[in-house]
């Protein structure tokens, strides 16, 4: 009995797409239509026909592209063109519009109605081309980058003068979005959902226990009084409660790691221990943590720093100043008064120092709701309220003989102006904070792997650098607001309105 053999037989099968050959090898319009004309060029040489020159001519380029454009046609307008054959009604209705005819060269042009106006005979009757061929992609994208990124009106003003695409704009708007420049100059980046307020904003708390601190500055002011005194710089630290919006301003010297540290321990001495302090990531604020945990690593010194400032750090993500909002709001309300007072004036340190703390208390007599709903009540509660249970510059009245012989009585008397306080703070105030000012639509996550460019305000959106998204950081709400990014230059963290996202085709 033979044995039986089995043989193995590979079979490679070709897809037959509408644009397999132009998609897969060009995408650059002059590219193509160079490698196309060297093909023709070369098929002449093979049937022994003279060759111009060594450089391809304009005629071999056009007859190229009338060669490309007839492949097209019948791998897109196969119906139509046998319905021009054989003389039947068009069925398409996009195409019937246009009364189409096929030339002496095979190619479909448009019919149209401008037989009798004075223009070319390619302006009158263009070639006709559909939205999803991959030559119109060519085009647009020549097109684009011939007019300098130019709008659809002038693209599509140029292309009609030699091809008729249908539903042009659209494919002209789709190579603008899918076009790494423009998508940097538009800076079309994501925008999520508001976050709901932390615990430290809606819960009640001892005053300045959970503070957000800020610079600003830099400010100019002179050693002494005289005329020729020397001028150098300085800032002003900004405390702010979380709470009730209660600010604490202190001026510093530099933006070092040790006159910050000065700074927190002026402001604890005044104002209490805060339990949590929050910040951007800026030097002197990541120094003076860093000093402090390298402090607190040592057991001798452990107990020492805890029981001055035993407080929890909490950083922004770099570059994110939305991020803290309520000191960056309480910035700019101290520089619009400073400005106003300064103009071009340079102080002294003590004319500044005073004038800081005037606008300390400028800034704790804002009001932040109504006592009552009462109209007739002109009364409001402020910052100052709980500091020293008044507004800082409302006019003192002079204590009444009673409350001024018993101390017992005043002390009462101010810890129920304290609840009050609270109270009214957790009636009135609070309510105010329920709306979400901006940032209202959802919008879905970014995802790991999407390639994203970077903003940066101090750059030019053509540098701007592109990343790789590798990790996404969920808030409680399950809302991604930071994304972790791999760059050219390693791994960064960034929030999401400073990425601009780029098209995946």
């Amino acid at each position: 009995m033979p044995e039986v053999q089995q043989v193995s037989i590979l079979v490679s099968t070709q897809s037959s797409s509408s644009s397999d050959f132009l998609t897969g090898r060009f995408s650059n319009y002059g590219r193509m239509l160079r490698v196309v004309a060297r093909i023709r060029r070369w098929l002449k040489y093979r049937r022994h026909e003279p060759v111009c020159s060594v450089s391809l001519s304009i005629l071999e380029l056009r007859d190229a592209l009338t060669a490309i454009t007839r492949y097209v046609q019948r791998k897109t307008m196969s119906d139509l063109i046998v319905e021009l054959q054989n003389r039947r009604p068009v069925s398409s209705k996009a195409f019937s519009r246009l009364m189409p005819f096929i030339d002496d060269n095979g190619i479909v042009r448009v019919g149209g109605r401008l037989q009798n106006a004075d223009l070319h005979e390619h302006q009158k009757h263009p070639i006709l081309l559909t939205r999803d061929c991959h030559l119109a992609m060519l085009l647009c994208q020549h097109w684009h980058r011939v007019t300098c990124h130019s709008g659809p009106r002038l693209i599509v003003s140029l292309i009609v003068r030699h091809f008729w695409i249908i539903s042009v704009r659209v494919l002209v708007r789709r190579v603008a979005t899918m076009c790494s420049t423009c998508v940097r100059l538009a800076a079309v980046n994501p925008q999520p959902l508001m976050a709901d307020l932390p615990t430290s904003r809606v819960q009640q708390c001892r005053v300045f226990q959970r503070v957000g601190i800020d610079y600003a500055g830099p400010f100019s002011f002179k050693e002494t009084s005289l005329r020729k005194s020397r001028v150098y710089k300085g800032y002003v630290a900004i405390f702010v409660c979380f709470a009730v919006k209660a600010t604490h301003l202190e001026v510093v010297s530099s933006l070092s790691t040790e006159a910050f540290l000065a700074t927190l321990d002026r402001f604890v001495a005044r104002r209490g221990i805060p339990t949590d302090i929050h910040s951007d990531c800026g030097t002197n604020f990541i120094g003076a943590a860093n000093v402090l945990r390298s402090l607190i690593q040592t057991e001798d010194a452990r107990e020492r720093i805890e029981a001055s400032i035993p407080a929890h750090w909490h950083f922004n993500p770099p570059s994110a100043p939305h991020f803290g909002g309520l000191w960056e709001a309480a910035v700019r309300a101290m520089k619009a008064r400073l400005t106003r007072v300064l103009c071009n004036h340079v102080p002294t340190y003590e004319e500044f120092t005073t004038l800081i703390t005037r606008v300390e208390a400028v800034l704790n007599s804002r009001p932040l709701t109504p006592m009552s709903a009462d109209p007739q009540d002109l009364d409001y509660l402020t910052p100052g309220h709980f500091l020293i249970g008044q507004p800082l510059l409302a006019i003192p009245y002079p204590p009444t003989p009673e409350i001024s012989k018993n101390q017992l009585q005043r002390w009462k008397l101010f810890e129920n102006c304290q609840q009050s306080f609270w109270k009214l703070w957790s009636q009135d105030y609070l309510h105010t904070l329920q709306q979400r000012s901006k940032w209202t639509k959802e919008q879905p996550n970014i995802a790991v792997g999407d390639m994203v460019v970077i903003k940066e305000n101090n750059t030019s959106p053509l540098v701007w650098r592109l990343g790789r998204v590798t990790g996404v950081i969920l808030g409680k709400d399950k809302i991604a607001r930071v994304a972790q990014l791999h760059t050219i230059n390693g791994q960064i963290t960034r929030p999401i309105v400073k990425l601009v996202l780029l098209p995946t085709s």
